[in-house]
């Protein structure tokens, strides 16, 4: 009976496990259009290190064992750049990420589409200010362009610099929605890339519909096993216990 409840509690953190894969595939189903979306995956520790811990005595609640839950990171991946044809669009060619200025503080983005707000301030499609290397970036009425070493230039003028922000382990930063991202536990290495931009381009989403079709697949598939198993044991488990009614 202890083995069963053991391959039980198994099977929900499997299960759960599950779930978080579903819900990373509707994000990224979702915003497979969306410019620099990052896709979510779902990573679980490695079969060799859970089986040490079980044969380590490691006590198997659900909330101890090892993988459990799951982790949800971003492919930092770049994506295919698409070309627009207008000088207020940019991608990275690179890995670095744009900062914006949030109400709640700093955050990140690989969207290039910028455009000024009321205040005359840059922004991008969110709607928040795009942060400059010397602070947010002010323009006067009028068209601006941007060079490929980040300058944002209106007329003769330059107004500023766009920051980009080159990050160790980029996969760990938080999606906030609106292709923006928090640092998370991602590193900070280069607070003021020098990455070049290409003028009048676009990045797409990293996401491949066909992979997410597959990876949906695979995971229905799984989580349907995995109920078939808790199935198995409930019914094994009733059974038992008629039988020791019998008694």
């Amino acid at each position: 009976m202890e083995v069963a409840m053991d391959s039980m509690i198994l099977a929900a953190a499997a299960m759960q496990n599950d779930q978080l894969r579903l819900d990373s595939i509707a994000q990224n189903v979702a915003n497979v259009l969306t410019p620099g979306y990052k896709k979510q995956t779902v990573t679980t520790s490695a079969f060799e290190v859970q089986m040490n811990a079980a044969l380590a005595g490691r006590d198997l609640r659900l909330s101890a064992l090892p993988g459990a839950p799951a982790r949800v990171s971003i492919d930092p991946a770049a994506g295919a750049l698409r070309s627009t044809g207008n000088l207020q669009d940019v991608a990275i060619e690179g890995q670095s990420f744009f900062e914006v200025n949030t109400p709640t503080g700093p955050a990140y983005t690989r969207q290039g589409a910028f455009k000024t707000d009321v205040q005359g301030r840059l922004v991008g499609a969110h709607g928040m200010p795009m942060m400059g290397e010397g602070g947010e970036i002010t323009l006067a009425g009028g068209p601006f362009r941007i060079a490929a070493n980040g300058d944002v230039i209106q007329g003769d003028r330059v107004a500023g610099r766009l920051k980009r922000v080159l990050f160790e382990h980029a996969e760990r930063l938080l999606p906030q929605g609106d292709g923006l991202y928090l640092q998370g536990g991602a590193v900070v290495t280069e607070p003021r890339s020098s990455e070049p931009l290409r003028p009048g381009f676009q990045e797409h989403s990293n996401v491949s519909s066909p992979q997410e079709m597959v990876r949906l697949n695979e995971t229905i598939r799984h989580f349907e096993a995995l109920a078939r198993i808790v199935q198995g044991n409930d019914e094994s488990l009733g059974n038992a216990i008629r039988k020791l009614g019998d008694f």
